[in-house]
């Protein structure tokens, strides 16, 4: 009995111990924890001709770019209005030193999207390219009625400006434009080369604009130092944090549509009133329930380990306690992630049935059906890979599987531990002194999926603030942005050119 109390003595002191070292552990990390952020000054205020400025995004927005995945092009004459009104708003940016290319420059004339180069110093240094597009995507007859004021109205009150992309993407073309055309005028001159490139078919893939521009890059042998396009924003509310957060995207989850096709034999149709035990519908309903309950390993890597990184030390005790020791503490962390949508596609490959077909009349057994899965892809996985979970999760030989139409893998993950990021993280801290700063993966795609191949430093940011409730704005009723805010992106943009150009 003695030797049993020791024994359990000795077991209690090893277990203490552990325990003790395991908290010694856990509070050094948390005290090595330190904060990514950066202190820098904040820039002074440009002077800025507020109403022109306005009305010439106001003029943009009349313009009803719109693009349509019935065709490539919908309405030229609007996009080619679109060109001729940038062309006349900004004399600057279209006079030396500044060079425009449009669609002759990319192998077909009647390419609406423009690429504007303004030579550098060094133009041995790698060149910096921005980029935007002017397309929009088309407003619901039925919707109308339920916006504020019309869509394509760019109508001006005391505190924001409003339309079909004031939010996506036309505040970005003219911010970076403003903002260039400024510069220009005042006799700066940049170290590194600048690109601008302004895509017309950005929503429907941009395979007649930036890609077309990407290629003419490729057949010219122009690698480019820097791009950065639209993608992450400054997020007013974010959980665990009191400061709004400016979010880089420093990669794009890929994209892939998948038929799933369940047939039966000839002899299992016909009428309903005599039914086998299995239908090509009820077989469909089953691969779907175990695509399902079959969902891809959650992963804190690449991307979202970066953006806890970068998040975690600035959050509270319990949170930061969780994230410096994610060794430990990662499972809860992604639980805790996986809890929201929102969330959980920062973690896994996602899969959303979206279409299903099955049958012409309510009596009839059909020999088919068919649903429509679309996966977002995280980094890691590939299109090869998600197809082949499907197939194992699924795994019943009269379901097949289709890829449609042309899947587009992950993108890389562009590093942060540069030049490029450190020096984009710096102008947002300096335009933005009220926000946290992280790197994130994108869960949409953007046109920087044409360029991958040109340039390892590829970061989606434009520094529209959002609200929780202004996301839902994007391609939907009462689009919008602050007036204030927008006059905040014409000085990222502005101050951007400056700190990125030089050498």
């Amino acid at each position: 009995m003695c030797r049993k109390k020791v024994l359990l003595k000795r077991l209690a002191a090893i277990v203490a111990l552990t325990m003790s070292l395991l908290i010694v552990v856990l509070i050094v990390n948390y005290r090595r924890f330190e904060s990514r952020q950066m202190n820098v000054k904040p820039i002074q205020m440009l002077t800025l001709d507020r109403d022109l400025i306005l009305k010439r995004l106001q003029g943009a927005i009349q313009i009803p770019t719109l693009s349509s995945p019935m065709s490539r092009i919908v309405d030229d004459s609007d996009l080619y209005r679109f060109r001729d009104y940038i062309e006349s708003s900004f004399p600057e940016v279209h006079a030396l030193p500044c060079v425009r290319r449009t669609g002759k420059d990319f192998g077909d004339e009647r390419i609406p999207s423009m690429l504007f180069e303004w030579p550098g110093q060094q133009p041995e240094l790698g060149a910096i390219l921005l980029m935007s597009h002017f397309d929009v995507v088309p407003v619901e007859v039925d919707s109308r009625s339920q916006w504020t004021h019309p869509p394509f109205s760019g109508h001006v009150d005391d505190e924001f400006i409003w339309g079909r992309g004031t939010l996506d993407c036309k505040h970005g073309v003219m911010a970076i434009l403003e903002a260039v055309n400024m510069l220009v005028a005042n006799g700066f001159k940049p170290q590194r080369s600048i690109y601008i490139a302004l895509g017309h078919d950005e929503e429907i893939g941009g395979a007649d604009g930036n890609k077309k521009i990407a290629e003419w890059f490729r057949s010219n042998g122009i690698r480019l130092h820097t791009i950065v396009d639209e993608g992450g924003c400054v997020f007013a509310e974010f959980p665990g944090l009191e400061s709004p957060a400016a979010l880089i995207g420093v990669a794009e989850k890929g994209f892939l549509t998948v038929d799933v096709t369940a047939s039966v034999d000839a002899d299992k149709v016909g009428h309903s009133s005599m039914p086998p035990r299995e239908t090509a519908v009820s077989i469909l309903s089953t691969a779907i329930h175990h695509v399902q309950e079959s969902p891809f390993p959650s992963r804190i890597d690449a991307g979202l380990k970066d953006t806890l990184m970068f998040l975690g030390p600035e959050m509270p005790f319990v949170t930061k306690l969780a994230v410096s020791n994610l060794w430990l503490l990662g499972p809860l962390v992604e639980r805790q992630l996986s809890a929201k949508p929102s969330g959980d596609a920062l973690l896994r490959t996602t899969i959303a049935p979206t279409l299903i077909q099955g049958g012409v009349l309510a009596n009839v057994l059909p020999m088919q059906a068919t649903a429509k899965l679309n996966l977002r892809l995280l980094p890691g996985d590939t299109v090869e890979s998600a197809v082949n979970h499907l197939r194992d999760s699924i795994a019943d030989p009269r379901v097949s599987l289709s890829p449609l139409d042309v899947p587009r893998e992950a993108s890389p993950v562009s590093p942060i531990d540069t030049d490029p990021f450190r020096i984009l993280q710096t102008t947002i801290h300096q335009v933005f002194p009220d926000v946290v700063v992280a790197p994130f993966v994108l869960v949409g795609g953007t046109d920087t999926v044409h360029y991958t191949d040109l340039c390892e430093h590829i970061y989606r940011f434009i520094p529209a603030r959002l609200s929780e409730r202004d996301t839902k704005r994007f391609h939907g009723i009462n689009e919008r942005i602050a007036i204030e805010n927008y006059f905040e992106l014409l000085r990222f943009f502005h101050q951007f050119v400056v700190n990125a150009s030089q050498k």
